[in-house]
Parts: C-alpha cells; structure tokens; sequence
C-alpha cells in the first residue's frame, strides 16, 4: 500500500490549492513520466500566481526575452505577442504550440492555465 501523502489546502484569489512537498511532487511526476511537461520554475510559478501574469509572460521574462525578441523569432509583431500575454487571453492550442516552440518548452508549461 502507498504511503499517506504530506498536504496542505491553501486558498488564494478564491483558488484552493494543494500543496505537496516539492520531493513528493517530483517522484510522483517521474512515476507518471511527465515531469519535463509539467515543471515550472518557482519563479514563473510565483508571478503567475501571486502577480496575476500570465504564463506566456512570465516565462518569457524568466528566460531574458524582450517581446520584441520572442516575436522577430517567432516572424509576428510585437503588438501580437502583447496581445496573448494579456491576462485572460486564450490564444489557439496550434498558437500555444508555436509559442512554446520558440521558448525551447512543451506546450503544457504555457497550457496549465487554460485548464482552471
């Protein structure tokens, strides 16, 4: 039988979360062979979080990349790229795909938000 899993409920903004040990979070994840498509940094998790930024945001300042950088690499506009960092918005999964592409991550890293 499992082990009893260490948790904690917290709430921000309305949201309920449950918090595990960062060690038990990653066996889980190695268990379920998912880990590289599910990991974000503390610091993107944390602005995204606690700074309502999106995702795309957040990861795109946490690898030193201007707007106008992510979109001359991505062949859009800089206006384009403001546009789906904007909070609420919901760019198409095949947008995502691209986004993530040029971010050098798996598209699940920008997605997890969509899922609320």
């Amino acid at each position: 039988m499992s082990a009893p899993i260490e948790f904690r409920i917290t709430e921000e903004k309305g949201r309920r979360y449950a918090m595990i040990p960062l060690e038990r979070f990653t066996e889980l994840m190695d268990r379920a062979g998912a880990a590289d498509a599910l990991t974000l940094p503390h610091e993107v998790a944390a602005r995204h979080l606690a700074e309502d930024v999106s995702l795309l945001r957040a990861w795109r300042e946490y690898l030193n990349l201007t707007q106008a950088d992510l979109a001359a690499q991505m062949g859009v506009s800089q206006a384009q790229i403001a546009q789906w960092e904007r909070p609420g918005a919901r760019p198409r999964h095949a947008t995502y795909k691209k986004l993530a592409a040029a971010l050098g991550l798996h598209v699940t890293q920008l997605t997890l938000e969509d899922r609320r």
